[in-house]
């Protein structure tokens, strides 16, 4: 498994993790499971890239069409407040592709507020959970999986 996406009711968080080597089909993967699961795109995000997680075997090209579909995703959705993500990249072999999505104007086309953090810690707060949510969310305590993107498709 190389993308995990769990989500906290409670918290109203989702948690996506990268781990391994993750290919352009899984991140259409997510994408796809996404346009049918809107609720999901209204949501603030976490997105841990775990140490051996590497993109390296995605084209840049191919990222920003990504990032252009996944505009497209969030249009119709009119969210009236910001929603907020946080990236915490622990892999030096997916740097390149974060920095890259990150660069994108995700205010305008995604109503969100993005930013990278170094640690967890940084970004719970950034997030604004309080020491018992973040012990949550350090934990895993709490998190529904939700969908699991493999090399081989999608597993629920």
């Amino acid at each position: 498994m190389t993308v995990v996406l769990r989500h906290h009711e409670k918290l109203e968080l989702n948690l996506v993790e990268y781990t391994g080597s993750v290919s352009l089909a899984e991140l259409k993967a997510v994408a796809a499971f996404m346009a049918h699961h809107p609720n999901l795109l209204q949501r603030d995000g976490l997105n841990l890239i775990l140490p051996n997680a590497d993109f390296s075997t995605i084209p840049l090209p191919e990222l920003d069409r990504l990032f252009e579909y996944y505009t497209t995703l969030f249009a119709p959705l009119n969210l009236q407040i910001m929603r907020r993500a946080a990236w915490v990249c622990q892999s030096q072999f997916a740097q390149t592709h974060i920095r890259r999505w990150l660069a994108g104007d995700m205010r305008k086309g995604m109503s969100s507020n993005v930013r990278q953090f170094g640690t967890l810690a940084e970004a719970g707060d950034w997030l604004l959970l309080n020491d018992a949510e973040f012990a949550l969310v350090q934990r895993g305590e709490g998190f529904t999986d939700i969908a699991r993107f493999t090399a081989s498709g999608l597993a629920r």
